[in-house]
């Protein structure tokens, strides 16, 4: 029992060891100042795809009660930084085989990336 314990220790050192993925080598590449062109085609380079995007209503950002919540993520981005918030993206992103993540993007009223960041749902 104990050799088939260590065997599989060992294999899963190997297959799984030092493994970085893509959900979290996209936030490496993304740049605060980014365009939307540069950041989507950061994005789609690590193959991940667009699932929703916001731009800010006249009467400021609420929560809509969904899973992603995005109006009210760039609502929250808006309260510390101070700064509007013009348009929010989100990116599902997986992780390894069964993970899942969720990559949200924030634009400033000049088009250029504000704030970003990724968020681990297991």
């Amino acid at each position: 029992m104990k050799l088939i314990l260590n065997l599989v220790m060992f294999f899963s050192a190997i297959l799984f060891g030092g493994c970085s993925t893509n959900d979290f080598k996209v936030v490496d590449a993304l740049r605060v100042g980014f365009t939307k062109e540069e950041a989507k085609a950061t994005i789609a380079a690590y193959g991940f795809e667009r699932a929703q995007i916001l731009k800010r209503p006249s009467s400021g950002w609420t929560s809509d009660g969904t899973f992603t919540n995005l109006p009210a993520r760039a609502h929250a981005i808006e309260e510390r930084s101070k700064q509007k918030i013009a348009t929010a993206e989100y990116y599902p992103v997986g992780h390894g085989l069964l993970g899942a993540g969720q990559l949200f993007l924030f634009y400033g009223e000049d088009g250029r990336l504000m704030n970003f960041y990724r968020r681990q749902i297991n």
